[in-house]
């Protein structure tokens, strides 16, 4: 059940009367505005804690799509009486307006909400359906306010290349007559080098912006905060700037845009003012996931830091008394803040144990907060910012006696080893360049679905470069994006049960496969042992076992002299979790 303060539901429904329509689409925040810190607007209205959702809101009903990841989790969140829970794609946006309205029903749609290519869908549903469908002047929710936060941008040092190539790389794609104009928080923190001065509530290092780069002419960036560096390579200004900036334009000038990534306002407005807008994938995404040296070297470091920051908060939830999973957390982000060119975590970490390890993206927080004692499963999953990079890993380990925990050990040592195999066979790979992402996703797979699982969330998704923690190439079964050499992401498999969860998570680098021209193979950049005691080694083939003992060999010696000054606890655990495995 929700927490008693989650009370903005019924407002929502005023506010729908007030407007004289009959049911709204809320997303996880307004798609373009920089807010406030604080709660998603999907949490405000019904308690839903995850990071990925979508609302359908009638005066009557109400509900909430979200992926497999979280429909355990949303359904233990949100009041039953008041909603139902779907699981996206398999019921999307759509789905849900069907759902909730009837013949002449009227649907408000905020300005910043949803893409283009969603408002698009969404009003041809409408006619199909007998309803009516408006763009709202305002946000349904009020709550949000204008965040205080500011812009700084980045050291070209740290980045390897200016500001100013990258907008010409950017240039060369771009036809005589065109613009093209972006909203994809990764692309444009890429090509301008903007970054927030403090991280969101969300650990996003990234401001919500739109930007427009010319064939010819200076680029502008539209952003509602203060910007505390000036630039003489492109302009920026306010959001409410962008009609006057635009009605400059020459209006045989095609705007080229990605109408999935777009908010239907933009779109709206350019062609209000006679301007053409053309549909174009974002091209420009593999920039940003095609890292240069500078930027893989940086993502190296950041790795290693953060496997040295993993094992000593892995050997603190094992030995310490009296802790909670709060304080797991806590420990940690103490350990890597004191790193140089630390910002912030990545993400709020996922410190779980025993069932809370069920829930796929579970976040500690004070009233749900779960002291570590007796035995069982603990989960954790964090990453951070660096100046420079940023990272993302997994662990799961076994704390206590197995004998006192409800599933038997040989259960879990067939479910983490079957996890552990996917991640060997993904991490052995070798595969011709150009190879689709959703071709790769199944080899991820084959081993959870041989032991009858499957996983309901992708397999790895795309690591910034002190950027989003997730971002682009996506490696899922629905992936079109192509896997080239020099690229950051991760592997991360689970098998989830009702009542316990197991996942590991590497982050890896496409590397050249050598002599094998045309092919790639990975590099693993992060060096984390994994469970000792939860690996059963019968299960395991002799090449998957010569590729773990090589894996422990490496973080055992890469580790110990970095981690001679820690306690002996640290020592010990390091060294039982990677001693070899007998064939």
């Amino acid at each position: 059940m929700p927490q008693e303060r989650i009370t903005y539901l019924p407002k929502l429904r005023e506010r729908l009367i007030e407007k004289g329509v009959d049911c709204t689409i809320i997303s996880m925040r307004n798609a373009f505005g920089n807010f406030e810190d604080g709660p998603s607007d999907i949490e405000l209205i019904s308690g839903f804690t995850g990071s990925n959702g979508q609302a359908v809101v009638s005066r009557d009903s109400a509900i909430l799509s979200v992926d497999g990841r979280y429909v355990k989790q949303a359904k233990e969140q949100t009041n039953s009486n008041e909603w139902t829970i779907k699981q996206f794609p398999d019921f999307n946006t759509q789905s849900s307006i069907a759902a909730v309205t009837s013949k002449g029903s009227k649907l408000a749609i905020a300005p910043y909400s949803i893409s283009y290519n969603s408002y698009v869908s969404i009003t041809r549903l409408a006619h199909d359906l007998g309803i009516s469908v408006s763009l709202l002047d305002e946000d349904i929710m009020p709550q949000n306010l204008k965040s205080n936060n500011t812009v700084f941008l980045v050291n070209e040092e740290n980045i390897g290349e200016s500001i100013r190539d990258r907008i010409d790389r950017v240039r060369d794609g771009i036809s005589e007559g065109e613009a093209v104009l972006f909203a994809e928080k990764s692309t444009i923190g890429w090509v301008f080098g903007v970054r927030l001065t403090r991280a969101t509530s969300k650990k996003s290092v990234l401001p919500n912006c739109v930007a427009i780069i010319p064939k010819d002419g200076r680029p502008v960036i539209f952003c509602d905060l203060a910007v505390v560096d000036t630039t003489d390579v492109f302009d920026i200004k306010r959001l409410d700037e962008f009609e006057d900036v635009i009605r400059s334009i020459d209006c045989s000038c095609r705007i080229v845009c990605d109408y999935s990534t777009i908010p239907a306002y933009f779109i709206q407005t350019l062609q209000n003012h006679g301007l053409r807008t053309a549909d174009s994938r974002n091209r420009y995404s593999e920039f940003f996931c095609i890292k240069n040296q500078t930027e893989i070297t940086n993502q190296r470091k950041a790795a290693e830091i953060t496997s040295l920051a993993f094992i000593r908060t892995l050997a603190f939830a094992m030995n310490e008394r009296g802790i909670t999973e709060l304080d797991v957390a806590k420990f940690f982000e103490r350990t890597i803040s004191e790193v140089p060119g630390f910002v912030d975590l990545s993400f709020n970490c996922i410190s779980a144990f025993g069932e809370n390890t069920s829930i796929v993206h579970y976040i500690p927080k004070p009233l749900n907060n779960v002291p570590i004692t007796g035995s069982g499963l603990f989960l954790f999953d964090a990453g951070a910012h660096f100046n420079n990079s940023t990272t993302d890993m997994t662990r799961t380990i076994f704390i206590g006696n197995f004998d006192e925990y409800p599933v038997s050990r040989e259960e879990l040592r067939k479910i983490y080893t079957t996890v552990l195999k996917s991640v060997i066979m993904f991490s052995r790979l070798r595969f011709p360049v150009n190879t689709k992402a959703y071709s790769i996703d199944s080899v991820a797979r084959y081993e959870v679905w041989q032991a009858g699982y499957d996983y309901q969330f992708g397999t790895g998704h795309g690591v910034g470069s002190y950027g989003n923690v997730h971002e682009p190439p996506r490696i899922s079964q629905a992936s079109q994006h192509t896997i080239k050499e020099d690229m950051v992401f991760t592997v991360e498999p689970g098998i989830y049960q009702q009542n316990f969860g197991i996942r590991l998570e590497n982050m890896l680098l496409t590397t050249s496969a050598g002599e094998a021209a045309g092919y790639m193979e990975f590099e693993t950049l992060n060096h984390i042992p994994f469970c000792r005691d939860l690996i059963e080694p019968t299960m395991l083939t002799s090449s998957e076992i010569d590729w773990l003992n090589a894996y422990h060999s490496d973080t055992y010696h890469r580790s110990i002299d970095k981690l001679s000054n820690d306690s002996k606890a640290v020592i010990d655990w390091l060294t039982e979790n990677t001693k070899e495995i007998e064939k």
